[in-house]
């Protein structure tokens, strides 16, 4: 019967060491495999590593390095972001289990009867205090996705990754000394993941006041170009009854000059598709383009009375932040083909197709940001503000890569008065 307890106990805690370091990754990664079945692979790789295989009483096989490797693969395969990012978190986990193996153990060999139900109340209570700690984590942050550059997440390795050398080589000393010693070590590294967890948050507020000074240059826009219509439309009651009163008197001089005049103005220039919020972002990023030297090329089917009113500033943003990356990949890596801008409105849906020339088309594709060229050990928030952007608007927002050509697709409903 105790055996029986003692394996139930055993699996209960492989399961919920399991969950909290599932927790952890979905609090840190974005997974590009459903959730359960990342949880079932972490399950296995953990219930192997806990596992031994002994002849004669004497450990043949130990599977806690196979494990690890395991973890890590897990991790470079399954979640989306920087190789150094994975590296962190990889070397965390791994501090924060063999501490919690550590003190287990020391409290194992010094507890002469209840050994093994010892050392399983114990390790449930380090993982529940863990998930308390993850926890809230995830209630002081909104957003966790963009992350660090390369040279922070390396500063930050360097406690977990000594931490884990002190633990592994440390020398024999009695059992307070021991344990006060663990808690220095876990004490450290709960302050780096706090900073982390800090800077991840400060660089997140700096792209997103980033992004919503663009969108707001873009309303300013289309006010703008609003208020230069109305204008227009009120002279060209003026106009037209000029060209009336020129043509009722056969001065056809007069008539081509003020037909002239109007063809150079700029606001006629301006027209694109006749859809203002539309025109006021092509607009923008056209200028750019042509300032910088980019090629593109249109292919716009939006009718010209097309009412975008309810969704005017999402549909800017997400047009405004495709083009924006777009843009940004061909001025990063000095690219000379043309990006292709595609818009189309069909069965009350409207449609953005980007397609820009990439170097290579080993491109980590994901939701959680690219890489920014203003930054460009930084991760942008373009991708992930489009994709929130069109979910919110319960559209479809896909990416593709093929023949060197980074694609996004987006498909946004109108609901028609």
């Amino acid at each position: 019967m105790i055996d029986l307890f003692k394996t139930i106990g055993i699996l209960s805690l492989f399961l919920f060491q399991s969950f909290v370091i599932w927790i952890y990754l979905l609090q840190f990664f974005v997974v590009r495999i459903p959730k359960m079945r990342f949880y079932c692979f972490i399950f296995c790789i953990y219930f192997v590593g806990r596992t031994s295989i002994t002849v004669d009483q004497t450990t043949f096989i130990d599977l806690k390095i196979f494990s690890l490797f395991c973890t890590f693969l897990i991790l470079f395969f399954f979640l989306s972001g920087e190789v150094m990012k994975k590296v962190f978190h990889f070397l965390f986990l791994t501090f924060w289990f063999l501490i919690q193996e550590d003190i287990a153990g020391l409290l194992f060999n010094h507890t002469p009867e209840t050994k093994v139900f010892v050392i399983l109340f114990v390790q449930f209570l380090l993982m529940l205090l863990t998930l308390f700690f993850i926890l809230g984590l995830k209630r002081f942050k909104v957003d966790n996705l963009i992350g660090l550059n390369k040279m922070e997440y390396g500063i930050l390795s360097v406690t977990p990754f000594f931490s884990i050398i002190l633990l592994l080589h440390k020398v024999a000393l009695p059992l307070v000394k021991v344990l006060a010693f663990d808690s220095y070590l876990w004490l450290i590294n709960i302050v780096i993941i706090v900073l982390y967890n800090y800077l991840s948050e400060k660089n997140y507020n700096i792209i997103k006041n980033k992004v919503a000074f663009d969108e707001n240059s873009m309303t300013s826009e289309i006010i703008k170009q609003e208020k230069e219509l109305a204008v227009l439309r009120h002279d060209l009651k003026n106009i037209v009854s000029s060209i009336d009163f020129y043509a009722d008197n056969s001065d056809y001089e007069n008539i081509k000059v003020i037909t002239r005049k109007i063809l150079g103005q700029e606001v006629f220039n301006r027209k694109i598709t006749g859809c203002i919020p539309i025109d006021a972002v092509l607009n923008q990023k056209i200028s750019k383009m042509k300032k910088d030297g980019i090629l593109h090329n249109l292919d716009l089917q939006v009718p010209y009375n097309l009412d975008l009113s309810t969704i005017a500033i999402d549909s800017c943003a997400i047009l405004g932040n495709l083009l924006d990356n777009a843009i940004e990949e061909i001025e990063r890596n000095s690219l000379e083909e043309p990006i292709e801008i595609a818009l189309r409105f069909k069965n009350n849906k409207l449609v953005f197709k980007v397609a820009n020339p990439i170097r290579t088309s080993n491109v980590d594709v994901n939701y959680d940001g690219m890489k920014s060229i203003k930054s460009p050990n930084r991760q942008g928030i373009g991708i992930k503000s489009s994709y929130d952007r069109v979910m919110k608007l319960k559209g479809h927002l896909n990416i593709t890569v093929q023949s060197n050509q980074f694609i996004v697709l987006v498909v946004i409903p109108l609901r028609m008065k």
